[in-house]
């Protein structure tokens, strides 16, 4: 009678290590291929080069991000019976936001170059921006995927399309694209992304425009984007305060240390999270999250030592792995592996919020975090690349410590905003 228990109350986060081992499977094949990319981008690329193709990265990353503020979070954990009205008019706005982002990027690429004094950025944003165009088709069939937990379709399928990415980009590098070889390899992403998940095995619902809920949609669209705004800002914010700061080739060398301290680490925690979240939403629906909430956190806290003892490696891998002129960055790789700790625990704090439509106290924990970057990096202004990544560790424990007060004295204070203005409200 205890077994049946003690495997009935184990049986979701059996689910959860289901879904994230197929998701881990795929990025470690993924993860190959990216330190094939690293070295061969790092061996062929100047320090300035490698700044250039990375800062246009993080502006298309940034970009790219507020995908997720549309309607797939609503998609993956609305109720059954409104599954078929939200992935149709979902898919209109999928459609509305993926044009407006790509135009939005093409005409901001030479304001952005012009900005840091780079023509290439320029090329580079205004090539990639033609990749949206290919996401709105299938887009709906991927939160679909993830709202049945089918990973192992999922992962197989996306562990693919990234290692095509990574191994096409370092073959443009060696056929001497130079910077353009991330933009291609974008390209060729998208176009298998597309190809692969036109077959996923989940129903198609078309498009619909229902302005109802259209309009409920996009109000909490709305709330999302703000999300997904704070979290862009603050994955990106020190690499576009450093591209100001630094010479173009300490900036190409702090970008090289961060692409390999949390860039490797931090993929990791995304394929976390992309399992967490649809599994959350489920207990979500079932009502059981609140009692799985501590087991989560210590198994997101077992994935965070993973950076850890990559860290304790760095010293060993990269002198062999990578070019002498990158040696200097392993003092600098190794505290930006660290960094990787406290970010997969706010987004795991995060999931819990968004997973139970509580967007508004998302929103003030991003911001929270956000606001301490912003404040060290500006009140210290570094600039060198150790002391960037010095600050960035610190902040990010900070977020940590600051999380639960700052949150709570955030949401009382909104409250007593709200109460206030309606007393008002009430007088008049």
């Amino acid at each position: 009678m205890q077994n049946s228990y003690f495997i009935k109350k184990l049986q979701p986060v059996v689910q959860l290590f289901s879904n994230a081992a197929w998701l881990m499977g795929s990025e470690v094949l993924a993860k190959i291929s990216r330190i094939v990319t690293i070295v061969v981008l790092a061996a062929a690329l100047t320090p300035v080069s490698y700044g250039t193709a990375m800062l246009a990265l993080a502006f298309h990353d940034m970009l790219g991000l507020l995908l997720r503020a549309g309607t797939g979070t609503q998609i993956i954990r609305c109720a059954p019976e409104k599954l078929a009205s939200y992935a149709k008019n979902g898919a209109t706005i999928q459609w509305g936001m993926c044009l407006a982002i790509a135009l939005i990027q093409y005409l901001l690429a030479d304001i952005v170059a012009d900005s840091y004094d780079n023509p290439d950025l320029a090329t580079l944003l205004k090539t990639m921006a033609l990749i949206y165009l290919f996401y709105p088709w299938v887009s709906i069939k991927v939160f679909l995927l993830q709202r049945e937990n089918l990973m192992r379709w999922l992962s197989l399928r996306s562990g693919i399309c990234v290692i095509a990415e990574n191994l096409s980009i370092a073959l443009f590098a060696v056929l001497q694209a130079d910077i353009l070889a991330v933009a291609y390899g974008k390209i060729v992403f998208s176009l298998l992304w597309l190809i692969l998940f036109s077959l996923a095995p989940v129903k198609s619902y078309g498009l619909g425009f229902d302005l109802r809920v259209i309009k409920q949609l996009l109000r909490t669209s709305g709330q999302l984007l703000s999300c997904e705004s704070l979290r862009a800002l603050r994955l990106h914010t020190d690499t576009f305060i450093a591209s100001k700061l630094m010479s173009p080739e300490l900036f190409g060398i702090y970008s090289f240390a961060k692409n390999a301290g949390i860039g490797l680490s931090q993929s990791i925690g995304n394929v976390f999270n992309s399992a967490l979240f649809p599994f959350l939403c489920k207990l979500q629906r079932q009502g059981k999250l609140t009692q799985q909430q501590s087991i989560v956190y210590r198994i997101a806290t077992c994935i965070g030592l993973v950076f850890v003892i990559q860290a304790l490696l760095v010293p060993f891998y990269l002198p062999l792995i990578f070019d002498q002129k990158w040696q200097i960055t392993i003092p600098i790789v190794v505290i930006l592996c660290l960094v990787a700790l406290p970010n997969l625990l706010v987004d795991t704090y995060c999931s819990f919020q968004r997973a139970q439509g509580d967007f508004k106290c998302e929103i003030l924990t991003r911001l929270l975090c956000l606001l301490i970057s912003l404040l060290l990096l500006i009140y210290f202004s570094p600039t060198q690349p150790i002391e960037f990544a010095m600050i960035l560790l610190a902040s990010s424990l900070l977020w940590c410590i600051a999380i639960y007060p700052g949150f709570v004295l955030a949401k009382k204070c909104f409250t007593l905003l709200s109460f206030i203005s309606r007393r008002k409200s009430h007088e008049y």
